[in-house]
């Protein structure tokens, strides 16, 4: 207030908040807030019933921030006596504030207030994807009380790098890089460094018996801050729809576009029965490998058309080849049917391609080897250990330049991979770069 106004800051600010309580405005925005909070909590489910994308819980929010300053110029202005709706009258008293500029201050707190909310889901939504995207999908916690469920939450896990895949301009690390620091008490930042990526997907999973609880968070790694995040109660054979929904709200919270994403079976007990064969395959050792033969034959059994399983069959006999020296005459044409059967189920499929090129080069079938590998690293770019076999099929061919790019390419998806890492130290060999090899050697030892 100037001077001689008679009237003091003090004075205005008791006046304005007597005169919000007597044309009730606190009270209206408590019952507003409390109306809004119940449309949010029916809206959820509903959305989950419904199959709404995320996108409709977001624009729910911003029209409830825009209701805001509407319901407090309102309050301002009317009043209920009696059943019906009248003007407020106007405070005889005055403090300064009067009429029509306090009825516009009201109006500029309530715009100033949902601005946020407003810029958060719309125009940041809005805004255009971010160039170089990249994600690692960080072991999935197991929170069952079963700790034998730990293939199921890794499972998950690599289910969804999978799906995360099909996101269009999104590159994902690979299986290895990320079950490497599984367990690793690092920070968010240390890790996305370790990745080189600028986003991290974490989660936990709890089964008891067909009931599932699955939590998801999208951390931006530059920050910290959550992007989105989300929990899924369901049952036990809604794991599919659990998965591709988080695929596609990952999609959203990046703005890109997913593409061609479908289960490979139907059946929850097959694909279960797949995920303990990848738990197993993964350990890499012959009693492992065994194993998981057989869970990926029971997974077949279960649903023959299941394509996943015929390939991850045929992978695991190649392996066994290499890692056991077990006879190739008895397990090579296993794995050629599997992996042609896989083939015959999913044309497009890139881990049955991978496999064929697998058992070709145990075949010293080259040409055969080549082709399959280009194949499936067309069909997957960001399949890091096609690109590894891809790469070691063009060093024995000697295309040495080719063969350095491609691996570094699988280093880039797969960084923490031993073996990649080790294929890097022979490539530099091959190229007669020993003293890049002893360096790249030395990395690996310490790996």
């Amino acid at each position: 207030m100037g001077p001689g106004s008679g009237v003091t800051l003090r004075q205005v600010e008791v006046g304005f908040i007597a005169e919000l309580t007597r044309r009730r405005v606190f009270r209206t925005l408590i019952a507003y807030a409390i109306a809004a909070f119940a449309v949010l909590q029916v809206i959820e489910p509903i959305m989950h019933g419904l199959h709404w994308p995320d996108a409709v819980l977001s624009y729910v929010v911003v029209a409830l921030a825009l209701g805001f300053p509407v319901v407090v110029a309102l309050a301002w202005a009317f009043d209920i006596n009696a059943g019906r709706i009248e003007r407020t009258p106007p405070n005889a008293a005055g403090h300064g504030l009067k009429g029509v500029g306090l009825a516009l201050a009201l109006l500029g707190i309530g715009v100033v207030a949902a601005a946020p909310v407003v810029y958060f889901f719309i125009v940041r939504k809005e805004a255009p994807a971010r160039e170089g995207t990249s994600i690692a999908v960080l072991p999935f916690a197991n929170l069952s009380k079963d700790k034998d469920s730990e293939y199921f939450s890794d499972g998950i896990t690599e289910d969804l790098i999978n799906d995360l895949a099909n996101i269009e301009g999104l590159r994902v690390v690979a299986r290895t890089s990320v079950f490497a620091l599984k367990g690793k008490p690092l920070g968010v930042q240390d890790i996305a460094n370790q990745l080189n990526v600028n986003t991290l997907l974490e989660g936990s999973v709890r089964r008891e018996g067909s009931a599932l609880r699955v939590t998801a968070q999208l951390i931006d790694a530059k920050d910290g801050f959550h992007l989105w995040s989300k929990s899924y109660d369901r049952e036990l054979n809604s794991i599919f729809l659990v998965e591709e929904e988080i695929a596609r709200s990952i999609a959203e919270a990046l703005r890109r576009k997913l593409v061609g994403l479908k289960p490979s079976t139907a059946s929850v007990e097959a694909h279960d029965l797949y995920l303990k064969g990848l738990f197993f395959a993964n350990k890499r050792n012959m009693e492992a490998l065994s194993k998981a033969s057989g869970l990926f034959e029971q997974a077949i059994a279960v649903d023959p058309h299941y394509a996943l399983a015929f390939a991850g069959l045929a992978h695991v006999l190649a392996l066994r080849m290499e890692y056991g020296n077990q006879a190739a005459a008895e397990l090579l044409p296993q794995a050629k049917a599997a992996a042609r059967r896989a083939l015959e189920l999913d044309p497009g499929l890139a881990e049955a391609h991978a496999s064929l090129g697998l058992i070709a080069m145990q075949e010293l079938d080259w040409p055969t080897a080549l082709n399959e590998h280009r194949t499936a690293v067309e069909l997957k770019p960001d399949y890091a250990l096609a690109r590894m076999w891809y790469s070691v099929t063009l060093v024995t061919i000697g295309r040495l330049p080719e063969a350095r790019t491609e691996l570094e390419m699988a280093h880039r998806l797969d960084p923490t991979s031993s073996i990649i890492n080790a294929n890097l130290g022979n490539a530099c060999v091959a190229a007669r770069d020993y003293q890049g090899a002893a360096e790249q050697f030395r990395k690996t030892l310490e790996m």
